[in-house]
C-alpha cells in the first residue's frame, strides 16, 4: 500500500512538472505574440496560482530549471551602500560579506525568488477585478494577503542590511536594492546590445 502511495505522488508531481514546463513555453508565447494572457479554465486549476503555489515553491517546481544549469534566467542581486548622516556612502557591498561560491550562489538564488515573489505580487494586484468598495470577507482576506505580501518584502530588505550596517563606522543608515541585469531585447539576439541594470525594490533605513 505505501509503495502504491509513493508511485502515486511521484507520478502525479512528475506530471505537474512537465504541465508547468508546459504552460511555462505557452505563457511566454502567447503573451509575446499576442499581447495577453492565455485562458484555459481547465489549465488554470493546474498552474501556480493561490492555492498550488505552495506546494510549487516548497516542492520547487516553480524554479525547476535550475537543477539542469545555473543562471539560465535574467541575473537578480542584492546591493547595499551605507550611508553617513549627511547621506554619503561610506561603502558598498553586493555579497554581504559571503566569500564562498556555494554561499554566493545561495545568495544570488534568494535575490532571484525576491523578485519573482514582486513580481507575483503586482500580478496578483493586477489580476483583481473586485471593486474598490467591495468589502466583503473573501475580498478583505485577498487585500490582506497583498499587503502581507508587500510588507514581507519591505522587511527582508531592511533586515538582511541592518546587521552588517551595524558593524560600519560612521553609518547612519542604509539603502538596499534588488536589482536584475538584462539585455536591451532579448529578442533580437544582438550581441552588442549592452544589458540594462534595473531596480526592482529599494528601501533606505536607519541603523536604529
Amino acid at each position: 500500500m505505501k509503495k502504491k502511495i509513493l508511485i502515486l505522488f511521484f507520478t502525479v508531481h512528475l506530471l505537474l512538472v512537465f504541465f508547468q514546463a508546459l504552460w511555462a513555453n505557452i505563457y511566454s508565447y502567447w503573451t509575446f505574440h499576442f499581447d495577453k494572457t492565455p485562458y484555459v479554465p481547465v489549465l488554470n486549476l493546474l498552474k501556480q496560482n493561490r492555492f498550488t503555489e505552495p506546494y510549487y515553491v516548497l516542492s520547487g517546481i516553480n524554479t525547476g530549471y535550475g537543477f539542469y544549469g545555473i543562471h539560465t534566467s535574467t541575473e537578480k542581486y542584492l546591493r547595499v551602500s551605507f550611508l553617513d548622516s549627511v547621506d554619503k556612502e561610506i561603502t558598498a557591498d553586493r555579497y554581504f560579506k559571503l566569500n564562498s561560491s556555494n554561499s554566493i550562489s545561495r545568495f544570488e538564488g534568494y535575490a532571484s525568488f525576491l523578485a519573482n515573489y514582486v513580481a507575483d505580487t503586482k500580478q496578483l494586484i493586477e489580476s483583481d477585478t473586485a471593486s474598490a468598495t467591495d468589502n466583503s470577507p473573501e475580498i478583505a482576506r485577498l487585500r490582506k494577503d497583498y499587503q502581507f505580501r508587500k510588507d514581507y518584502i519591505v522587511k527582508t530588505l531592511k533586515w538582511l542590511g541592518k546587521r552588517e550596517a551595524g558593524n560600519v563606522p560612521g553609518c547612519t543608515s542604509y539603502k538596499i536594492k534588488l536589482m536584475t541585469i538584462a539585455p536591451e531585447n532579448v529578442w533580437t539576439r544582438e550581441s552588442k546590445n549592452k544589458p540594462n541594470v534595473y531596480v526592482v525594490e529599494e528601501g533606505t533605513f536607519p541603523v536604529r
